[in-house]
C-alpha cells in the first residue's frame, strides 16, 4: 500500500491515481478540476512521491481485472465500441 510506506505522507487515493497516470508514458498531463484552495495543496502532493515499479504493477493487476469498455479511451465519446455497428 502506498500510503502505509510512509514515502507518501498526506497522499490520498486521488494523488495515487494521478501519479499512475502522469508514470504513463502516452500521458504528459492531467487535468484535474478544483473548486477550493484545499483542492490545490492536495493535487500538488501528486508531485511529491514517485510509485514503486511493484505499486504500479500492483495497480496495473487490479486495472487488468476491470470488465468495463475495451479499447481505447475515447471509444466511449466516439461511440466506437465493440459489437455495436
Amino acid at each position: 500500500d502506498v500510503r502505509s510506506s510512509g514515502r507518501c505522507d498526506g497522499a490520498n487515493i486521488s494523488n495515487i491515481a494521478q501519479r499512475y497516470v502522469l508514470d504513463t508514458k502516452a500521458v504528459a498531463s492531467v487535468l484535474i478540476g478544483v473548486r477550493n484552495r484545499n483542492h490545490i495543496e492536495e493535487n500538488v502532493r501528486t508531485h511529491s512521491f514517485e510509485l514503486t515499479n511493484a505499486e504500479r504493477d500492483a495497480i496495473s493487476a487490479v486495472i487488468a481485472k476491470r470488465k468495463g469498455p475495451g479499447g481505447d479511451v475515447w471509444d466511449l465519446e466516439r461511440g466506437n465500441l465493440p459489437g455495436k455497428k
